[in-house]
């Protein structure tokens, strides 16, 4: 940033005596733009939460942090707001400009620098964004980030002593140099990609064309305002032109990317939507070969048949909460060689690194293709399938009402003959099917998911969770 624009910026800035409480999330600080922060074409949160980070940092005496931001339109006057509030506090910023979050991840290694923020809105609509945090190489967890919020109300800063600015600009250059290096490819692939108009759309066609494949792009050109669909690609209308694509042109695979690039998705050989939990059946049996033993962990919302496969595998399968940061921490715990949440985050540590990563994690799976001459959707027939159900969502007026009606739930429920699990809302297995219902960790709503073995086992286990409801005094509609 020239001088001339950082007095502009700072001209703007008035320092508030508050700030919204409710973009502070369990796992990042986000909300919408105008209404939840940067209200009023105003950027003088960012500056707070700039300041609160650094001082965080530097009270740690790790004042180096990498700052990386996503297309949206607000991103780039955040980053100029936060840059100034994380350097007036003694931070001293490496910005590698334009990029996903998964670069930002590889950048701390690659770098040697182990503190980041990551602006972006992930997979939200575009009036929405968002700031991912790292400290010393661990996401943050919900206390920490209240820890930034009380700082911003007290106004604890200590701005005697200023921090520096970097820019670096050939980290996406780097990042797929590397990744080139660890991926092998036995035979050329013909994918489709869909980056969503999102971050990885500044490297995806490169990327994979490096490694082999002839591409076949979709949505590829960086746009904020996420022209095409929105950039959550676990919802299946967003997936309907990566299908179509695939089927026209007999592709071997189609991958999807969300936002900001953490996170994917595919769709088989004949256009079959593949969720993340039955790709990490055939990346878990992949990892066990070289990492016999090993613990894999999933998150709650994950099929049933994934701990059979780990198990059978030879591996040592272990649920968590929902929520990426909570996956890594957990990893960490058990020296798992893989994680993965039902959402599309899935972690492999055993060649790379702690983090969530879209397109290495899109690359190993072709690397597993590559290395048979079987089509992607004869793979995964080989596979145990089941019945089951996207995450249906029960949108609420607020977080307490949602974690209050869970209560509820529990308190009124009686799952004969079923093996119960309360680590994040209510699970329910039988040894042929599953339900669950939790409490959303980042928006007012109940999430549900459904497994089994036929449509028939489906609909009872879910008329179930139904009459449940039916006694609960709730009167809003269920979403199965």
């Amino acid at each position: 940033m020239t001088q001339h624009a950082e007095q502009v910026v700072l001209d703007t800035l008035v320092k508030s005596k508050s700030i919204n409480k409710d973009i502070f999330r369990a796992y990042d600080i986000r909300g919408q733009i105008g209404t939840e922060w940067c209200i009023d074409g105003r950027y003088d949160d960012a500056y707070s939460i700039g300041q609160a980070i650094g001082r965080q940092l530097v009270k740690r005496d790790s004042p180096d942090i990498i700052l990386g931001r996503d297309g949206r339109v607000s991103s780039a006057l955040i980053r100029e707001s936060l840059i100034l509030g994380l350097t007036s506090v003694g931070c001293n910023v490496t910005d590698i400009g334009l990029t996903a979050t998964p670069v930002v991840y590889f950048a701390l290694t690659h770098l040697n620098i182990s503190n980041s923020v990551m602006i972006t809105g992930s997979h939200n609509p575009p009036d929405h964004n968002g700031i991912k945090i790292v400290f010393e190489e661990t996401p943050l967890t919900a206390l920490v980030i209240e820890t930034l919020y009380f700082d911003i109300e007290r106004d604890a800063f200590d701005t005697t002593q200023k921090g520096d600015y970097t820019q670096l600009d050939t980290i996406n250059q780097e990042y797929q140099k590397a990744v080139t290096e660890n991926i092998k490819l036995k035979r050329p692939l013909r994918i489709a990609i869909d980056a969503s108009n999102g971050a990885t759309s500044l490297f995806a066609e490169s990327l994979f064309t490096q490694l082999g494949c002839e591409v076949h792009p979709l949505f590829c050109d960086l746009d904020g305002t996420f022209p095409n669909h929105s950039p959550d690609p676990t919802v299946p209308a967003n997936l309907t032109d990566l299908i179509a694509l695939v089927k026209n042109k007999k592709l071997d695979i189609g991958i999807a990317f969300d936002g900001d690039g953490d996170r994917m998705i595919a769709v088989d050989s004949n256009g079959k939507l593949l969720w993340p939990d039955r790709i990490m059946i055939l990346l878990a049996k992949e990892v066990l070969k070289t990492q016999p033993s090993s613990c894999i962990v999933f998150d709650v919302k994950c099929s049933y048949l994934l701990p059979k496969a780990i198990s059978k595998a030879g591996g040592q399968a272990s649920m968590c909460v929902s929520g990426h940061s909570i996956l890594k921490m957990q990893m960490k715990r058990l020296n798992a060689a893989m994680g993965g949440e039902f959402s599309g985050h899935i972690v492999m540590p055993d060649r790379w690194n702690n983090f969530d990563d879209g397109p290495y994690v899109a690359a190993r799976l072709l690397e597993i293709l590559s290395n048979t001459s079987q089509s992607s959707a004869e793979v995964f027939n080989e596979i145990p399938d089941s019945i089951s159900t996207p995450e249906y969502k029960l949108h609420m007026d607020s977080h307490e009402e949602a974690v209050d009606l869970v209560e509820q739930f529990i308190k009124q429920s009686n799952f004969s003959g079923a093996n119960l699990t309360l680590i994040d809302g209510l699970r329910v297995d039988y040894d042929d099917g599953w339900g669950l219902v939790r409490s959303s960790n980042t928006s007012a709503c109940l999430g549900f998911r459904f497994e089994a073995a036929s449509e028939k086992r489906l609909d009872k286990i879910q008329q179930q969770f139904r009459d449940v409801f039916n006694q609960l005094e709730n009167t809003a509609p269920l979403p199965f």
